[in-house]
């Protein structure tokens, strides 16, 4: 599993370095049967043997790729930027699919997915009157925050979530996916159109969804890392 870097206090300093992730995300692979460990970044040259004898990669959620990563200038509406996270989860997406292992990939991790293969994003999809609202300053409402989605039905996606072809997820973003990355295609779309999820068109085990399903394992979303776990890695 990739890791956030985070300045937090400690005893040591109020401004101390560490490497951090939210416990829902190593807590939902374990409770799907597997072994989490987390990843602190590396150099993009490494990251091949960083992933030798893993099972397969898990892309989290973070902060916003910097724009320049999809060759834009930058809008200046970046929610806070980190160049060892996009060199780190950018390698470790490449490295993964060229040794075919199976990637998850939530939020952030779609989107450094779709870049890491060519696409690009939205710096800012948010509309105050739309679906997707500017992300509030109040933690309660973020979380709070649902809109239906609608899946493929030939999809992994679908397959994943038992054929259902409609669900209700989170939405935690202000970013999302503009032109997808050559080899993939789109399988979940939000009402107002922004692409919810992406797959390969091959048969690379991959699944890439842009809501926190992490977050919303008790209502249903365990059903992803079920599925990760049992259908893609244990394959």
């Amino acid at each position: 599993m990739t890791t956030w870097r985070r300045t937090m206090p400690t005893f040591l300093s109020d401004r101390t370095d560490l490497y951090t992730l939210g416990a829902e995300y190593p807590a939902a692979v374990a409770a799907a049967g597997a072994l989490p460990l987390l990843l602190p970044h590396h150099q993009a040259a490494d990251a091949g043997r960083v992933l030798d004898g893993f099972d397969g990669v898990v892309l989290v959620g973070g902060d916003d790729l910097d724009p320049a990563r999809y060759g834009a200038a930058d809008q200046g509406c970046n929610k806070g930027v980190s160049a060892t996270a996009d060199e780190s989860d950018l390698a470790v997406a490449r490295a993964a699919l060229e040794l075919g292992l199976p990637v998850f990939a939530i939020c952030r991790g779609c989107q450094v997915l779709n870049v890491a293969m060519g696409g690009t994003l939205h710096q800012d999809m948010t509309s105050p009157d739309g679906l997707h609202r500017p992300i509030s300053p109040v933690p309660t409402e973020v979380l709070a925050e649902r809109h239906p989605v609608r899946i493929d039905a030939g999809s992994r996606l679908a397959k994943a979530y038992g054929g259902a072809v409609e669900r209700v997820v989170n939405s935690i973003h202000h970013q999302g996916i503009d032109d997808v990355a050559p080899g993939f295609h789109p399988v979940a779309w939000a009402p107002d159109g922004v692409i919810e999820a992406i797959e390969p068109d091959d048969d690379l085990p991959v699944l890439a969804v842009q809501w926190h399903p992490e977050k919303i394992v008790g209502e249903g979303d365990h059903v992803l890392f079920d599925y990760f776990v049992q259908e893609m890695v244990r394959r």
